[in-house]
């Protein structure tokens, strides 16, 4: 890197990029009260059954999944900042519904198009981003933004917290329109932005439907994207794994589990920003997968063996698995940002995101059943497999990304790969 490239990495972000940082706190803080009620505000407030709700939420991630990528060639067409306000405007007006449903099916309905627009805002920001500040500092952006969105789902995870105490309809109703009104907010900073990203990157005119889909003909992006999927499995390893693992073993105590969460989020909100240094091309980014995996192979080693030792040091060893967890969940964020902003051309970069996303979301499927499957299942066996697999994902995905950072060959290819090659930036 030139001295003058680490220079505008290092230096200040834009005026657009810290509103974008304030909207995604914002937004997160609304969502971190929202999420700890949710469950209670559709049982006790809604009256629906725990099966209705598991359906609902089930139908609600199958929706979304399947939206992603026809938003992303619409937010191609009109930008993303005018697709992430009307995704958040959307979300507030779908909450201030909710008090309202009286029903399984209007439920279903509502709780599927919020599924949609929620989904959808994770690329929108992240594709707002890339025009917010230049490429030097799209990941280190994109780390300040998961720093401040973990930091404000505690907080509004410990608000919320508070406020089920007393156990009333009013306090849930509240937190609702609390986080409907987080929206509002957001949307408003939002619309005051002014980037690149509010003109069309062809002048306006519409790319050729081949053009706009050519990311399912991309087979190595497609191939990264599979990859950075599995390396992502360190969420379901906290969220799933550790709590299961720590139910089944009756010697640790359940209190290790709000632990684990707590480390985990501390040590992102600290040090993600940080791991985000020197990250910034393809290669950079399978580098940091390849980091990621043996991180959380490491994680699943010291997991397997608690099962085997006295309390304190079943506890002891939890709890440092999660410190290498959660600095596996920051390489691999980092490294998934540098891949997908790398390699996504710059008239098809949303539609790019959205179908890297699509990774993610998959993820929240096939997760659990692999926690399921090797964990629940096989135990300390299971952890063995489980890091064997997101190692060789990692070393693979550096593999593949030292491979994309070498000049293309030329082809005759209809739809080329990126303007420029393949180490051209998407923007």
């Amino acid at each position: 890197m030139t001295q003058a490239a680490e220079r505008a990495r290092r230096g200040p972000l834009s005026g657009a990029a810290a509103a974008l940082l304030v909207a995604v706190f914002i937004d997160a803080l609304g969502s971190g009260l929202y999420m700890s009620v949710s469950v209670v505000f559709f049982t006790r407030y809604l009256h629906l059954s725990g099966g209705e709700v598991g359906t609902g939420l089930s139908v609600a991630g199958a929706v979304s999944f399947v939206s992603l990528v026809p938003i992303g060639v619409l937010a191609d067409r009109v930008g993303p900042r005018r697709m992430l306000i009307g995704a958040h405007l959307v979300r507030a007006a779908l909450l201030t519904c909710y008090p309202f449903v009286s029903g399984f099916a209007p439920f279903l309905l509502v709780v599927s198009l919020l599924a949609v627009a929620d989904r959808a805002a994770s690329p929108l920001v992240q594709g707002l981003f890339g025009t917010a500040v230049g490429k030097e500092q799209r990941v280190r952006a994109m780390g300040r933004a998961r720093s401040l969105q973990n930091l404000g789902l505690a907080l509004g995870g410990l608000v919320a917290g508070a406020a089920l105490v007393p156990d009333s309809d009013g306090v849930y109703v509240g937190i609702v329109y609390a986080n409907s009104l987080s929206f509002v907010l957001a949307a408003a900073l939002v619309a005051r932005l002014r980037t690149t990203a509010d003109t069309a990157p062809d002048g306006g005119r519409p790319l050729p439907w081949k053009q706009r889909i050519s990311v399912f003909r991309d087979r190595r992006f497609a191939l990264l994207t599979g990859l950075n999927s599995v390396v992502s499995l360190h969420v379901t390893v906290l969220t799933a794994g550790v709590p299961l693992w720590v139910l089944a073993h009756d010697r640790m105590p359940r209190a290790a589990i709000a632990w684990t969460l707590v480390l985990n989020t501390v040590v992102v909100v600290l040090c993600q920003v940080r791991a985000t240094r020197g990250i910034e091309t393809a290669e950079d980014g399978g580098r940091a997968l390849r980091r990621s995996g043996l991180l959380l192979a490491v994680c699943c080693c010291g997991l397997a063996v608690t099962g085997a030792v006295p309390t304190g040091a079943a506890v002891a060893l939890l709890l440092g698995a999660v410190a290498f967890q959660a600095f596996a969940e920051m390489y691999q964020q980092a490294g998934a940002w540098a891949i997908s902003y790398d390699l996504a051309p710059e008239d098809r970069r949303q539609v790019y995101l959205a179908f890297f996303s699509l990774g993610n979301a998959a993820r929240n499927t096939y997760g659990p059943l692999v926690i399921a499957f090797l964990v629940v299942q096989r135990g300390a066996v299971g952890w063995l497999l489980l890091g064997a697999l997101v190692l060789g994902a990692g070393a693979w995905a550096a593999r593949f990304g030292q491979s994309l950072a070498a000049p293309a060959p030329l082809s005759s290819s209809p739809v080329p790969h990126v303007p420029g090659g393949i180490r051209g930036h998407r923007s």
